[in-house]
């Protein structure tokens, strides 16, 4: 069978080294738009072959690598995995076309990253091995560090390196865990393992309920950062005002923080030695997120971090949902990765236009944009409408499915979220009025509107939004399907 899954690893692997070795812009933005097309193309041929009725790995490759301390190459998807590594394929070719016409210092570098980064994280969701695993999502950092330092704001150096330090710190605490249950588990069984799902399966017999805890603890807070959730989220602001656009889709794509939360943690949740108080540190390590993304973003002037304030509200409706353990909760939380993916890449889209355009993205320096860029304001009005939940949009679908499956077993975590709803309404609405509407600022001049290439890029993400708004099936059935298996296990587990 032809190895897909290897095929889409290192296909924007091999495409951004050889980006890396072109001499022009148009060499540069080429090969890497023929790199990210080629890996659509794979992904779309496992989606059209994907059997969403089963929650079992499908196009599995599985290789001996360092037998001697149960480390393999072996890669997977199922329905946890594969909808995210199709949002990574479906946006990150039309970030090259909306970048397509910038003018970046070193474009070979800049689009070569792009492909880069593509690949990790390709390879952090296809990854069945704890030890290959870990190797993909440390190599995640390298081309958002770059991106954000070489072509970032005045501050970039400071936000690169806060980035750079503080998701490094936790992903030590979290290998910190592996390291825990492999050698947990290569005591108990005497045969060594890095493979994912036997790990998992191990620790339910393991005999200290302070050393499960304490795997358990550590895994989680590596994810939680990487998410990232309150009050882990303080390198984000910072990382997401100062990165280029393209370094901000990137960050928007970068999901393995929430999907740890479904390949891992869930898993193992019922399995510790206090399994009611983890969940109750997620339901409100979750509830804190979108309460308090919420309100800092109604307070917000600047465009960006209106909207970096927004993902960690948005992202907290993914750790409320995995905390709710019903089956709809669960597959609303997987779905809320995969619109946010979608919405806020068109929403940080809309603002790298606004900035080049107008001169600024301070909110209240702007004004009736839509009189002098209609279809940027189209295009803004159905993301900011998805992002705070209009019915039709694939951001309430997910909101819907957390709120209404996880009130089941965390009524009052629900009942104090809604509040979070208004305030997400309320700054959407403002931003919008602000920006687009009302009397128009002469002193901006005279404001373009998107290029054509822009216009391309934007308007298929916003259709998609509308697409799986309307129609979620797509891609919710297979989240369906693997999330009542992983419900079922908590199940007989007791929880």
């Amino acid at each position: 069978m032809l190895p897909v899954l290897t095929l889409l690893i290192i296909i924007p692997l091999i495409f951004a080294v050889i980006t890396f070795f072109t001499k022009t812009k148009e060499q540069a933005r080429t090969t890497a738009l023929t790199g990210s097309v080629i890996a659509l193309i794979l992904a779309l041929y496992m989606y059209m072959n994907f059997d969403s009725s089963i929650a079992s790995l499908q196009f599995t490759e599985v290789s001996k690598w360092v037998p001697s301390l149960g480390i393999t190459y072996s890669v997977g998807v199922d329905g946890i995995s594969l909808p995210l590594i199709l949002l990574n394929a479906l946006v990150i070719p039309f970030l090259i076309i909306y970048s397509w016409n910038e003018e970046k210092s070193y474009p070979n570098r800049f689009f070569g990253l792009i492909l880069a980064m593509q690949g990790a994280v390709i390879g952090v969701f296809a990854a069945l091995d704890f030890f290959l695993f870990y190797v993909f999502w440390e190599l995640t950092l390298i081309p958002l560090y770059f991106m954000v330092s070489l072509w970032g704001g005045p501050n970039r150096n400071f936000a690169a390196i806060k980035f750079f330090i503080y998701t490094h710190v936790a992903s030590l605490v979290m290998l910190l865990g592996i390291f825990a249950l492999y050698f947990t588990a290569w005591a108990q069984t005497g045969t060594p393992t890095f493979n994912i799902q036997e790990l998992l399966s191990q620790f339910q017999s393991f005999e200290v309920p302070l050393v499960k805890d304490a795997i358990f603890i550590a895994l989680l807070f590596g994810f939680i950062v990487k998410i990232p959730s309150f009050p882990f989220h303080s390198w984000l602001p910072d990382a997401y005002t100062e990165s280029p656009i393209a370094g901000n889709v990137l960050f928007i794509l970068l999901k393995i923080g929430g999907y740890g939360l479904f390949r891992v943690m869930l898993p193992i949740l019922p399995f510790t030695g206090t399994p009611n108080l983890m969940i109750t540190i997620m339901a409100v390590l979750g509830t804190a997120s979108i309460l308090y993304g919420a309100f800092v973003a109604l307070a917000q002037k600047d465009f960006k971090r209106m909207i970096a304030f927004a993902s960690v509200s948005h992202m907290g409706f993914v750790v409320l949902g995995a905390a709710g353990l019903v089956s709809l909760s669960v597959s609303g939380a997987m779905f809320q990765q995969f619109s946010h993916g979608l919405i806020l890449s068109v929403m940080f889209m809309s603002v790298g236009v606004i900035q080049t355009n107008a001169g600024t993205r301070i909110i209240n320096e702007l004004g009736g944009l839509s009189k002098k860029m209609p279809k940027l304001a189209v295009i803004m009005m159905v993301v900011f409408m998805a992002s705070l939940g209009l019915p039709g949009l694939t951001g309430f679908v997910a909101e819907f499915l957390v709120l209404t499956s996880s009130y089941v077993n965390l009524p009052a975590y629900v009942l104090a979220v809604l509040v979070g709803i208004v305030i997400t309404a309320a700054y959407h609405l403002w931003a919008m009025q602000r920006s687009m509407f009302g009397v128009y600022n002469e002193k901006l001049g005279d404001v373009k509107d998107i290029t054509n290439h822009q216009s391309l890029s934007m308007a298929v993400i916003s259709l998609l939004v509308i697409y799986f708004g309307l129609n979620p099936n797509p891609v919710l059935d297979m989240m369906i399907t693997n999330s009542e298996h992983i419900v079922s296990l908590l199940s007989v587990a007791g929880v």
